[in-house]
């Protein structure tokens, strides 16, 4: 089985900085695959990589089997790879209802499409559904993460990248938000996860790959890092 999502020998520059050296990830449809690492490892960096936001210095970057790299942003949102970008970035000026909206921009001349996919959304996330007409920005924590999510999701996504989709949030959201995650999954999107709670995000994915100062230093299944010492010591506590 070929892989969703292929990169090969990729390296990323931040002006003079190395950002990522020589990285190779597989990613196979239907799975959850997590990318663990220290803050300033590289993980970010991966998925804007991956997004077209930061363009590889060399390496190949493989959807479905044709090579990305160079193409434009949007177009690699239209292609279905969406990404949820660290701190939500909602648009906090706006709606609930106008931010997905604007989720849907490449579906924009499909009124239908939009209008199922907003009650899909709510249906997944009751909570934004009594807050249809509220503006984002007074939104909570938890709720402002559940419209990040519910905004990637309008564009139809056949890979969802999250990062760091728990920070900040109480235990109690973040189970949540993992439940849903896990949901949106097992409904047929292939997920790419940054998460700093390694536990939790070794409980979802299927795979993870670890990296370290720009290079992946380790991949396996889920329950193999799950037990394995370097990955308890670092991540999950002694």
């Amino acid at each position: 089985m070929k892989p969703l999502l292929k990169l090969t020998d990729v390296n990323s520059y931040y002006g003079k900085i190395h950002a990522l050296n020589n990285i190779n990830i597989e990613i196979y449809e239907g799975e959850i695959v997590a990318l663990l690492g220290s803050n300033g490892a590289g993980k970010s960096t991966t998925l804007k990589t991956i997004s077209s936001i930061i363009r590889p210095k060399s390496g190949q970057i493989e959807w479905n089997g044709k090579n990305i790299v160079g193409v434009p942003p949007h177009k690699i949102v239209e292609s279905g790879i969406i990404h949820i970008p660290e701190g939500r970035r909602i648009f906090s000026g706006l709606t609930i209802i106008e931010n997905l909206e604007l989720g849907a921009f490449t579906f924009r001349k499909d009124k239908k499409w939009i209008k199922e996919g907003i009650e899909r959304s709510f249906d997944l996330f009751p909570r934004l559904k009594e807050r249809s007409k509220q503006l984002a920005g007074t939104l909570s924590g938890g709720e402002q993460q559940m419209l990040a999510i519910s905004r990637g999701l309008m564009g139809n996504p056949k890979l969802l990248m999250l990062d760091e989709p728990s920070m900040g949030l109480a235990p109690i959201i973040v189970q949540e938000i993992m439940r849903i995650i896990k949901e949106i999954n097992e409904q047929g999107t292939t997920i790419l996860l940054i998460e700093q709670n390694a536990k939790a995000a070794l409980r979802l994915a299927n795979r993870g790959y670890l990296i370290e100062i720009g290079n992946i230093v380790m991949h396996d299944s889920a329950e193999v890092l799950r037990e394995d010492d370097k990955i308890i010591k670092a991540y999950l506590g002694a």
